[in-house]
């Protein structure tokens, strides 16, 4: 037999129901005010930033990123300065999207009111120029990511790499070319056999100042008074190395004669030619 409820106890357990809603409802905006309010006391809220190890990168650049992260509030609840909950991962990403001279950097909490952005710079290790003339350069760091553009030197205070990353013109736009890297098509440790092979070139005393690296996979070492040395990209550099020691000795005092050029990229043979 069906159980009978009256209307008027079914009114009752709507004005309960009612007020359960109403009590969960003022529990709950009490809750979000009073912990947005404790969000935003300045004893745990961001008020100072340290950067550190920028020297080329302006502090004021950077923190104007950090300022626009922190800015506001989650949900129009929650200040994003909060040192609990300020968005750290958002910050990292953002600084190394606009600055491609950041090679590393680690952000830290000093205390309640206090974070240090400790930032590691890229070293310039040599320049990649667009044009042959070499007028429009960008640092390159020793892993062969270009990463700023560089100023004209009068002299060669860096090595010059010309050529060498497909696609990229004197046209090209500047951040279009910055975050590519040299030789990215070829091994990673492409890199750094040519530069090797360069530096055992000084041990002889062919000291070079540029590499134009041709569509044909041509490298032209220039040296000395735009004396060339020739030799293919593929090529074993430690066995081109002492096929040129070789011939050097070989030849003996050379006097004031100068090269044109010296071609290695035969086996077993090296061309040459002096200049007249």
């Amino acid at each position: 037999m069906a159980k009978y409820i009256s209307k008027r106890a079914i009114e009752r357990q709507r004005k309960r129901f009612r007020r359960r809603v109403i009590l969960i409802l003022l529990s709950l905006v009490l809750l979000l005010s009073s912990t947005s309010w404790l969000s935003g006391l300045e004893k745990i809220n961001i008020q100072n930033i340290d950067v550190t190890g920028n020297f080329v990168l302006r502090e004021n650049d950077i923190l104007k990123i950090v300022d626009d992260n922190i800015s506001g509030k989650y949900l129009w609840l929650y200040s994003k300065r909060n040192i609990l909950f300020y968005p750290k991962s958002k910050i990292e990403k953002d600084l190394l999207e606009s600055f491609s001279q950041i090679k590393d950097l680690k952000i830290k909490l000093k205390d309640f009111r206090s974070i240090d952005i400790g930032i590691t710079e890229r070293k310039p290790y040599a320049l990649w120029c667009d044009d042959l003339l070499g007028e429009h350069c960008y640092f390159m760091d020793g892993l062969a990511y270009l990463y700023d553009e560089a100023p004209n030197f009068s002299n060669n205070t860096y090595f010059k790499y010309f050529g060498g990353i497909s696609g990229v013109s004197t046209s090209t736009p500047v951040q279009q070319v910055l975050r590519q890297t040299y030789f990215g098509e070829k091994d990673s440790k492409h890199f750094g056999e040519v530069n090797l092979f360069i530096r055992l070139l000084k041990d002889i005393n062919i000291d070079s100042y540029k590499l134009v690296v041709k569509e044909n996979n041509d490298y032209e070492l220039f040296f000395d008074n735009n004396s060339r040395l020739i030799f293919d990209g593929n090529q074993n550099f430690d066995e081109i190395f002492e096929d040129l020691q070789a011939f050097l000795i070989e030849l003996g005092d050379l006097k004031d004669r100068e090269f044109e050029y010296i071609d290695l990229r035969f086996d077993n043979k090296v061309v040459y030619k002096f200049r007249d």
